[in-house]
C-alpha cells in the first residue's frame, strides 16, 4: 500500500511575520513535520510514498531525497496549482495509485500508535474510512477544525461549519480510487476534501476510524507548532 503525503501548501498562517519556508520542513523534537509523518507511517508497514509539493518545492525534495536515507521509497508530483484548494494535490496523486491508499497531511502531527489505527483498518469495497477525534475538549483549535457529524461509525458529513458533531476529523484517510471521482465534483468548493469526503458519505461509504486516546495536533499557526512542541516532548 502507498501513502500520499501533501505539502504543496503556501503556508501563509505560520510564516506570518517570519522569513518563509514550506511548512512541513518546520520542526518538532529535530525533526521535520514531514519527516514525522513518513516515520509513522513507515511504523505502520508503508514504504512507498507520493509526495504532493507545490510552493518552495525543491527545498522539501533537497530534504527528503528519494527517501533511501529512511528505508522508503519517494516520488515526487509537482502541483503547478498550489494555490487551489487542497483538492487538486489529491487529484496529481491519481495516476499512481491504483488501489487503496492512505492519504495524509505533512502537517499534522501525531503519535504512531493513533495513526497506526487507520492504516490497520480493513476497507470494504470502493469505501473510504478517515480519522476522526472524538476528544473534541482537547481540540484547542476547534473553530478551525473540521467537524464530523457521526450515526455510528458511518460519517454524515464534514465541514467546519457543523453545529452539531460527534467528532473532528484528524487528517488522515484510508481511500479506495473512488474517492478522486468524488473531489473532481467538488471543484473548487474552498473546503474540497470536507465536501467530497461529504458527498461521498450520502452514498453511505464513508466511516470513521477513531484515535482513541491518542495526541494530535493540526498546525495551521506558529502558536500551534509551539503547542505541539511542548505536548510532543516526551511523547512518541
Amino acid at each position: 500500500m502507498k501513502a500520499v503525503i501533501l505539502a504543496a501548501g503556501l503556508g501563509t498562517r505560520i510564516n506570518h511575520n517570519r522569513e518563509a519556508i514550506p511548512k512541513p520542513l518546520y520542526e518538532v523534537k529535530g525533526r521535520s513535520l514531514i519527516e514525522h509523518v513518513i516515520f509513522n507511517l513507515k511504523k505502520a508497514g508503508i514504504a512507498e510514498f507520493i509526495v504532493i509539493v507545490g510552493y518552495m518545492a525543491e527545498k522539501i525534495m533537497r530534504k527528503l531525497g528519494d527517501g533511501m536515507k529512511y528505508g522508503i521509497k519517494i516520488k515526487y508530483v509537482m502541483n503547478y496549482e498550489y494555490h487551489k484548494p487542497l483538492g487538486y494535490s489529491v487529484l496529481c496523486a491519481e495516476p499512481y495509485v491504483e488501489r487503496e491508499f492512505i492519504l495524509a497531511m505533512a502537517d499534522h502531527l501525531m503519535q504512531a500508535a493513533g495513526l497506526k489505527k487507520i492504516v490497520d483498518h480493513k476497507l470494504e469495497n470502493g469505501t473510504c474510512a478517515l480519522l476522526v477525534d472524538k476528544k473534541i475538549d482537547t481540540i484547542f483549535w476547534l473553530d478551525d477544525a473540521a467537524k464530523v457529524k457521526l450515526e455510528g461509525n458511518r460519517i454524515i458529513s464534514v465541514d467546519k461549519k457543523n453545529k452539531e458533531f460527534e467528532a473532528v476529523d484528524c487528517g488522515v484517510f484510508k481511500c479506495s480510487p473512488a474517492i478522486f471521482e468524488e473531489i473532481k465534483k467538488a471543484g473548487d468548493h474552498p473546503d474540497t476534501i470536507s465536501a467530497a469526503v461529504s458527498e461521498f458519505s450520502k452514498k453511505g461509504k464513508m466511516v470513521a476510524v477513531d484515535i482513541g486516546e491518542y495526541r494530535w495536533v493540526d498546525i495551521d499557526e506558529y502558536e500551534e507548532l509551539e503547542a505541539a512542541r511542548n505536548i510532543f516532548k516526551d511523547m512518541s
